[in-house]
């Protein structure tokens, strides 16, 4: 398989999570994790988000349902993502990337870039959840706070 990858940012920025879409047409998550030809990649942080590159699979060995070979050269080129949008992902793949420290977001409809970019950003701003303030490496500084008022009721 051929992996040509074009990055504009190398790493992601302190307090940003580098992003990776499936996309067929650039403008919404379109495809299954395995079969997914094109990544597009964002750096996101409370501060908003950044086109960060691309990266592109050429080989007929996407297609071939079951080879699980094909997800080998797919992670390691994925590797400095911190989470990948797919309409799908297999469990063997999911397994495969949470175990390289990537964790697979499934989206339930062709959901667009902009509107995941956005929402992410929200949630960048707000109170992250556990697991992204761990990739982060962001403290809550609330968190013993809400072990006092669980004390109060």
């Amino acid at each position: 398989m051929k992996v040509t990858a074009k990055l504009t940012v190398s790493t992601p920025p302190d307090g940003a999570v580098r992003v990776a879409f499936a996309t067929t047409d650039g403008l919404r998550v379109d495809d299954h994790f395995g079969w997914a030809k094109r990544f597009l990649l964002y750096d996101v942080s409370a501060a908003g988000y950044v086109k960060a590159g691309k990266i592109e699979f050429d080989g007929s060995e996407l297609s071939e349902k079951g080879n699980d070979d094909k997800l080998t050269d797919k992670i390691a080129a994925l590797t400095g993502c911190h989470l990948i949008y797919s309409v799908a992902v297999g469990g063997p793949a999911a397994a495969r990337l949470t175990r390289a420290r990537i964790q697979p977001m499934v989206v339930k409809e062709e959901d667009g870039l902009e509107a995941l970019l956005t929402q992410l950003t929200g949630v960048m701003r707000g109170t992250m959840p556990p697991w992204l303030r761990k990739i982060t490496k962001t403290d809550d500084p609330t968190r013993f706070d809400r072990w006092d008022e669980e004390e109060e009721d």
